[in-house]
């Protein structure tokens, strides 16, 4: 893979990413809300925390396409679903040209899935999100979408007529 820039700027770029990603993930149209102390109490908070699990596998993603037929379901579908993946695709691009070792597919998903998984369970225990089996198959699908489609683009020239 041939870098398109120059290591110290692709780093640069790399952490700019990352403070995007830290901001979307944990910041943007995120609120902290406290109202279990006052309500209840810790029981109030394990129940507002059991809301916030999805263990079952493309639960969410039937959800927001069913959500097509109203008004805004195309932009849930786009924000959820191809959001998801195009956030983490970049890591497909920034991961294999920083660090040689994950120039191999098998390194590079096993390190994305479990930083992905990890971030999911911050987002639980901090409130910020949800735990969602959904969301860390989209960010790793999107993830390995960058990996195969961010390499150094081959020449199209000869390639279907032989």
């Amino acid at each position: 893979m041939n870098n398109t820039f120059p290591r110290p700027v692709l780093k640069n770029l790399f952490i700019l990413y990352l403070v995007g990603l830290v901001y979307l993930l944990f910041v943007y149209e995120r609120s902290i809300d406290l109202s279990w102390i006052v309500k209840g109490g810790f029981p109030t908070l394990f129940e507002q925390m059991a809301l916030r699990i999805n263990w079952i596998p493309f639960k969410s993603i039937l959800g927001y396409l069913a959500q097509m037929n109203f008004a805004t379901g195309m932009k849930t579908i786009v924000t959820n679903i191809l959001g998801h993946m195009f956030a983490f695709s970049w890591l497909g691009y920034f991961m294999p040209r920083l660090w040689p070792k994950y120039k191999k597919l098998s390194t590079f998903l096993l390190t994305v899935s479990v930083a992905l998984a990890l971030i999911e369970v911050v987002q639980y225990f901090t409130m910020s999100g949800m735990l969602d089996v959904d969301d860390l198959l989209l960010n790793i699908v999107g993830a390995y979408l960058g990996f195969v489609f961010l390499k150094r683009p081959e020449p199209l020239e000869g390639q279907f007529y032989g």
